[in-house]
């Protein structure tokens, strides 16, 4: 008659939780990876831990290469850092920037990218992220409607309710053309012009800076 031991039992237990444990660290490799952004090798596993927790959902074999966040669990995280603000067109944007291969989720390595630039990047890093989230197409340039949403985005975000008054919002991106646009390139805003333009503004600048 075949049979089990109750110490085999115990022990396979022992190995599969081992096993478990092992397939939730990071290894070496992907740290050295991960520590060029600015958080610490304890800060990354305790980043990476929550990660596998909230995007494993309970998965006995969640890792670094199986847990993924989801478009909305992305924009319930960013709701948590401006929970009076409505973040979710801004986010959502932020998200496709980020899903590198389109399949509709970030994987660890590519949320601590976003992460790094929004908690310890600086206000250049931060300027810089957000003409990219504008310019979606990757033409190099923003223009009048892309700053128009980018008011509107950011306005949400901040609490401000500009629908009453809509023309003031319009005024204001007409007004942030002409001063952008001083190389005359025909209302289209580059990269450098843009972030030198609201370094030295400083209204603007912390309308911008959205993730202090």
């Amino acid at each position: 008659m075949m049979g089990c031991s109750l110490s085999s039992i115990n022990s396979r237990k022992k190995n599969q939780i081992s096993n478990h444990i092992s397939q939730q660290q990071l290894n070496d490799e992907q740290i050295e990876q991960l520590l060029k952004t600015r958080f610490s090798r304890s800060e990354i596993n305790d980043w990476y831990h929550a990660f596998i927790e909230k995007c494993g959902a309970g998965s006995k074999t969640s890792s670094f290469l199986t847990a993924h966040l989801n478009k909305q669990l992305f924009i319930d995280y960013f709701t948590q850092l401006h929970p009076n603000g409505d973040v979710i067109r801004l986010t959502e944007t932020f998200f496709r920037t980020y899903d590198l291969n389109g399949d509709g989720s970030i994987d660890f390595m590519e949320f601590m990218h976003a992460v790094n630039i929004i908690r310890r990047g600086d206000l250049i890093e931060k300027l810089s992220l957000i003409f990219s989230l504008l310019d979606s197409n990757q033409d190099g340039y923003i223009d009048r409607l892309k700053l128009v949403k980018m008011m509107e985005a950011l306005y949400n975000i901040k609490g401000i309710n500009y629908k009453d008054n809509y023309n003031v919002l319009l005024r204001k991106v007409d007004s942030l053309i002409t001063r952008f646009d001083t190389d005359k390139e025909g209302g289209r805003i580059l990269r450098y012009k843009f972030i030198e333009s609201c370094m030295n503004d400083n209204a603007l600048r912390d309308l911008l800076n959205v993730y202090k």
